[in-house]
């Protein structure tokens, strides 16, 4: 459950809302999925943003998250990925063409989501996308933890996060957010990042990239690999204030309008017979 400031339970109370969202609207359907440890508070800021331009916005709670970190544990990535087509399904019932926009963990369940239904998926947005991590023993460790966690004390299970890594102080502090990392939850992590590089050739639809230079969770060769993966990245913004959570952070309005634009272009040039010019 959540605390009555809407902090997951356990950690520090906020003011801020960890609930899911859906606001039924137009025929274009925004599915926003967030990121590991996070919350649909990192995603509802932009989803105002997209109901505001008429659009059918649905917020996902991905399994294990906004509730205890224990929980957390429990989960493998096929768990969070039914909390994805879940939230796919209920937004398909109101509208016919879905983009769908993940940031750092929630767009390598972007990405598998495209490729699952790639007839109804119009386009995709990766946000801070976490194929590969910025600290390398995680992606090293992650193959074995599976094998010898059961032989951990319960104390051992779990490491300590630190803060956010969002640039901006006021929404680093209140960001809510599990403050443990649940060791079985980065084998999961590590796990889905290998099997999410090897969907990208796969995905046919139009892509659009943000990722922060300064970004300290996931590097920026995360967009090189997009670029030398993806058939169809039409933009590959790079922002130079924020950190890895852009979606709260100090560009957050930048990040909003580009995804808006991004939509009505696609859809745009996706209903024209020429194709129309990448912008």
């Amino acid at each position: 459950m959540s605390t009555a400031g809407g902090a997951p339970e356990g950690e520090a109370a906020s003011i801020v809302s960890t609930e899911p969202f859906f606001w039924p609207g137009g025929d274009v359907g925004c599915l926003l999925v967030h990121g590991f440890t996070g919350t649909p508070y990192e995603m509802r800021s932009l989803g105002e943003r997209l109901r505001r331009e008429g659009h059918s916005v649905g917020g996902i709670r991905l399994a294990g998250h906004a509730t205890r970190v224990e929980d957390l544990a429990q989960c493998r990535w096929t768990d969070w990925y039914r909390s994805v087509e879940e939230g796919f399904e209920q937004l398909s019932q109101h509208s016919s063409r879905v983009v769908v926009v993940g940031l750092s963990m929630g767009a390598l369940l972007a990405v598998r989501l495209a490729v699952q239904h790639a007839s109804q998926v119009a386009a995709v947005v990766l946000l801070s996308a976490s194929f590969e991590l910025t600290n390398r023993w995680a992606t090293r460790l992650g193959p074995v933890v599976r094998s010898v966690l059961p032989l951990f004390p319960e104390s051992l299970r779990y490491l300590n996060k630190g803060g956010s890594d969002i640039a901006d102080p006021v929404e680093r502090m209140q960001r809510p957010t599990y403050q443990r990392l649940p060791l079985r939850g980065v084998a999961e992590l590590i796990d889905l990042q290998r099997r999410a590089r090897a969907w990208l050739p796969s995905v046919e639809q139009p892509v659009l990239a943000i990722h922060a230079r300064q970004d300290h969770t996931a590097p920026l060769s995360n967009l090189d690999l997009l670029e030398t993966t993806i058939g169809d990245l039409r933009r590959a913004l790079i922002l130079e204030e924020s950190y890895h959570v852009i979606t709260v952070d100090r560009e957050r309005e930048l990040v909003e309008a580009e995804v808006t634009r991004f939509i009505e272009d696609v859809l745009g040039l996706a209903e024209s017979e020429d194709g129309g010019e990448r912008f």
